[in-house]
């Protein structure tokens, strides 16, 4: 009995029963059926957020705004803490992107040369 060939026979998508293409297009066509995260929506908002506290609006004011308009439940000091925490991921990011960008040659801006160090 040759092994390798059952094998390979087996590995081709299950005798050409099952359409994986078919079945990932139909996948990615299903609707989410849940609430979106408090974290997930905060996440896309947060420049917003930030313009309008910035602007004087009360973190108490934006919690009864959010929970009115999209059915999940914000209060003040939740949404304080969050906030901050999202804050701190997006300066994580971009340092580790602006890292990143100096590490593989890219951009030299805001790296000091020796000429701007002697001006």
């Amino acid at each position: 009995m040759d092994m390798g060939n059952g094998f390979a026979r087996n590995k081709t998508g299950f005798g050409g029963a099952i359409d994986i293409e078919s079945l990932k297009t139909g996948l990615r066509q299903l609707q989410p059926t849940r609430k979106p995260t408090k974290i997930g929506v905060l996440r896309e908002l947060l420049g917003v957020i930030d313009e309008m506290l910035d602007e004087g609006v009360t973190y108490a004011d934006i919690a009864d705004f959010l929970s009115k308009k999209t059915g999940l439940e914000f209060k003040a000091d939740p949404l304080k803490s969050m906030l901050s925490k999202l804050r701190k991921e997006a300066q994580a990011l971009e340092e580790r992107q602006n890292s990143d960008s100096n590490n593989t040659g890219g951009s030299t801006e805001g790296i000091p040369t020796n000429a701007s160090r002697n001006a």
